[in-house]
C-alpha cells in the first residue's frame, strides 16, 4: 500500500514538543537538511542549534528536511514526489538556500541522494540562479569538505554561531543578483570556503603541489571560532519520542576535547576546548549532556547533582573511563543510567599509549567496579582494530581483556563494539595509511569469534567495507 508522505509528515510534526517561531515573511528562506533519517537528525544538537539560530534571525526563516525513512524513500522514488520540508511541506526547489548539517562521513552520499530527490542538479556547475544555493556546515564540513567540493557551493568552516548571521546577510544582500555575486559575497566572509574560487595543481604522480585562490577568496580559509559561547543557545528546542535517544532535552556541556587522542578529530579541529557556562536547569526533565568528555567540565558533577535533585534524569554522550569515580558512577545511576559506556580502544598498553589514550587495565577495572557498586548492570566497551603498528596479537589481546573482565565481574553484562581505524584529517595520524581491507576483515572475524566464545558477551561492529568507503 502506498505511503501518504505528507500525512505522515503532518503526524510527525504533531508529535513534537517545543519548537521555535518561524517568520514566513522573512526575506531569506532556508531548508535545513540532515542527510540521514529523522530519528538521527532530531538527536543532533548541532542541527537543532542551527535551526534555532536561523529562525532567531529577523531576515531568515528555516524549515527542516531529512533523508526519508527507507519505506518513504521507496515511495518518493515510485511516485516521483519531490523532497519537501516538514513544517510547510514545501518542495526544496522553492527555498533560497539548502543548508546541510554534516556529522558523519558516510552521510556524504546522502547529500547527493537528497539533491536528486529534490530534482536539483548534483554538481555546482550545473545549477543556475533558479536553483537554491547549497551550503554545508558541521564537524565533517570543517575537517573534510573536499569530497563534496563539486556538489556544495559553500562550506561553513568551524563554529556556526557567528557565521550564520553573516551567511544570511550575504544571501539577502544579493537576492535577485547573479549567482556569482552571492558566491563572491560568501567568499569574503572569514570561515566560508567556496570551492569554485580555488584551483588545485597536481604532479603527474597525483600528489597535490599547491592550491591557487581566485579573488575575492582569501589564500587560506580560517576556522570560525565563537568568541563567547555563553551568549548563544546551548540546548535543543524540540523534543520527540521518535528521536534516537527518545524525548530528551539536549544540552551542550563541552565543545572540543583537551585529551588529544591521536586518531580523533574532536581534539584537533576545535581547539581550545570550551567548557560551557551552565544556567538554570529545568525540573523533572530528561537531559542529554553533550560533549566529547562531559566529566572534564569543571562543574560536571555539580550539574548532574542539580539535575537529579530537581527530579530529573540525565545521560552523557561520552565519558572518559579515568573520570568514572565512585561518586560519578553513583550520580550516573541516580540520573537513570543503567549502562556504563567506555572506550579503551585497544587491548594492550602499548597501543593505548601510541594513540595517546594511556588508560591502564587498572583504570578500566576501577571504572567498571564503580559502575557495579552504583548499581549499573551493563557495560559497553568500544575498541578499534587497524590502528597503526597493530598486530594480530594486539587484536587477540582485546578478547583476552574482555574475558578477564567478564570473569572478574560476573554480575555485569558486557557488550563489545568494534570499529576500524580510519585516518582523519588534521589529526597526527592523518597521513598514516589505512590497513588493507582483507586484513581488517580477517582480524574482525577472528575477534568476533573470540569474543562470542566467552559466553554472555554481546558483540557489535562496523563493517570493514564501510570503513574503507569512509
Amino acid at each position: 500500500m502506498a505511503v501518504d508522505l505528507r500525512e505522515k509528515a503532518r503526524a510527525r510534526l504533531a508529535r513534537e514538543h517545543g519548537g521555535v517561531a518561524i517568520d514566513r515573511a522573512a526575506p531569506v528562506r532556508f531548508a535545513l537538511a540532515f542527510p540521514n533519517v529523522y530519528s538521527l537528525g532530531m538527536a543532533s544538537l548541532g542541527y537543532q542549534l542551527v535551526y534555532e539560530m536561523l529562525n532567531a534571525n529577523p531576515d531568515a526563516s528555516c524549515e527542516r528536511v531529512f533523508l526519508p525513512d527507507p519505506e518513504d524513500l521507496a515511495e518518493h522514488e515510485r511516485s516521483r514526489t519531490e523532497l519537501f520540508t516538514l513544517e510547510t511541506l514545501s518542495p526544496l526547489s522553492e527555498f533560497d538556500a539548502i543548508a546541510f548539517s554534516l556529522s558523519y562521513e558516510l552521510d556524504y552520499v546522502n547529500v547527493l541522494r537528497m539533491l536528486r530527490l529534490a530534482n536539483i542538479p548534483l554538481r555546482c556547475r550545473d545549477r543556475d540562479e533558479t536553483r537554491p544555493l547549497i551550503i554545508a556546515g558541521g564537524p565533517c564540513a570543517t575537517f573534510n569538505p573536499e569530497p563534496l567540493a563539486e556538489f556544495v557551493d559553500a562550506f561553513a568552516i568551524g563554529d556556526g554561531e557567528e557565521l550564520v548571521p553573516k551567511i544570511v546577510e550575504a544571501v539577502k544582500s544579493t537576492c535577485g543578483c547573479p549567482r556569482e555575486e552571492t558566491l563572491a559575497a560568501l567568499a569574503k566572509i572569514g570561515g566560508i570556503y567556496v570551492p569554485r574560487y580555488y584551483n588545485p595543481r597536481y604532479a603527474p604522480s597525483g600528489r597535490l603541489i599547491e592550491v591557487n585562490n581566485i579573488t575575492p577568496a582569501p589564500p587560506k580559509v580560517l576556522r570560525s571560532i565563537t568568541a563567547n559561547l555563553a551568549s548563544h543557545p546551548a540546548g535543543s528546542t524540540i523534543r520527540t519520542s521518535e528521536a534516537e535517544f527518545g524525548e530528551i532535552l539536549l544540552l551542550e556541556v563541552m565543545r572540543g576535547c583537551g585529551r588529544h587522542c591521536r586518531f580523533c578529530a574532536a581534539g584537533y579541529v576545535t581547539r581550545p576546548p570550551w567548557a560551557r557556562e551552565i544556567g538554570d536547569i529545568p525540573d523533572r526533565v530528561r537531559i542529554g549532556l553533550v560533549g566529547s568528555s562531559v566529566f572534564d567540565h569543571p562543574e560536571a558533577e555539580a550539574l548532574c547533582k542539580a539535575i537529579v535533585d530537581a527530579g530529573g534524569q540525565f545521560t552523557v554522550s561520552s565519558v572518559r573511563l579515568e573520570t568514572v569515580t565512585p561518586a560519578v558512577a553513583a550520580l550516573m545511576a541516580r540520573g537513570g543510567q543503567k549502562t556504563l559506556t567506555i572506550a579503551p580502544e585497544a587491548g594492550t598498553p602499548r597501543l593505548r599509549n601510541l594513540i595517546n589514550k594511556p588508560s591502564t587495565e587498572e583504570d578500566i577495572r576501577s571504572a567498571i567496579s564503580a559502575a557495579r557498586q552504583a548499581g549499573m548492570a551493563r557495560v559497553k566497551m568500544y575498541f578499534m582494530i587497524g590502528l597503526p603498528t597493530e598486530t594480530d596479537e594486539d587484536v587477540a589481546a582485546i578478547a583476552d581483556l574482555v574475558r578477564l573482565l567478564a570473569e572478574d565481574f560476573p554480575s555485569i553484562s558486557f557488550q563489545v563494539s568494534v570499529s576500524c581505524f580510519v585516518p582523519k584529517p588534521w589529526t597526527p595520524f592523518q597521513w598514516v595509511p589505512m590497513e588493507r581491507e582483507s586484513v581488517l576483515r580477517r582480524r574482525y572475524v577472528a575477534l568476533k569469534r573470540a569474543v562470542l566464545a566467552i559466553g554472555g558477551v554481546k558483540f557489535t561492529g562496523e563493517s570493514p567495507r564501510l570503513a574503507m568507503v569512509q
